[in-house]
C-alpha cells in the first residue's frame, strides 16, 4: 500500500514539474512574441516618419523649383523663352518625380522588411521542420 502512495506522489510531482515547465515555455514564447510586436511596431513608426520626411523634402524641392520658375518667367524676354522654361521645368519635374517614386518605393520596401524581421524570426521557429 505504501508503494502505491509513493508512486502516486511521484506521478503527481512529475505532472506538476511538467506543467510548470510547460507554463514557463508558454510564458517565454508569449514574452518573446510581445517583444517582437513592440519592436516591429516601433520600426513601422520609424519607417513611416522617414518616408514622410523624404516626401516632405521632395515637396519642398518642388515648391522651390516652382518659385525659381516663377522668377525666371518674370525675367523672360519673350514668350518663346517662357515656353522653353515651362517645357524644361515640366521635363525636369517628370524626371524627378519618377526618380523620387523609385526611391520612396525602395525605402518603403526596406523599412517594411526591417519591421517584419522580428516577427519573422518568431514565425520561422514554428514552421514545419524548424519546430523544436
Amino acid at each position: 500500500m505504501a508503494t502505491k502512495a509513493t508512486a502516486a506522489k511521484t506521478n503527481a510531482a512529475d505532472t506538476v514539474s511538467k506543467a510548470t515547465t510547460s507554463i514557463a515555455n508558454v510564458s517565454n514564447t508569449v514574452s518573446s512574441l510581445f517583444g517582437a510586436y513592440v519592436t516591429s511596431g516601433r520600426k513601422v513608426v520609424e519607417g513611416v516618419i522617414e518616408v514622410d520626411k523624404t516626401l516632405l523634402g521632395y515637396a519642398k524641392n518642388a515648391v522651390d523649383g516652382y518659385v525659381a520658375l516663377g522668377k525666371d518667367t518674370m525675367q523672360a524676354k519673350c514668350l518663346n523663352d517662357v515656353i522653353d522654361l515651362q517645357a524644361a521645368h515640366a521635363h525636369a519635374s517628370i524626371e524627378n518625380g519618377a526618380a523620387n517614386a523609385r526611391e520612396v518605393i525602395e525605402l518603403s520596401r526596406t523599412r517594411a522588411k526591417e519591421a517584419y524581421a522580428p516577427l519573422k524570426e518568431i514565425i520561422d521557429t514554428y514552421r514545419p521542420g524548424n519546430a523544436a
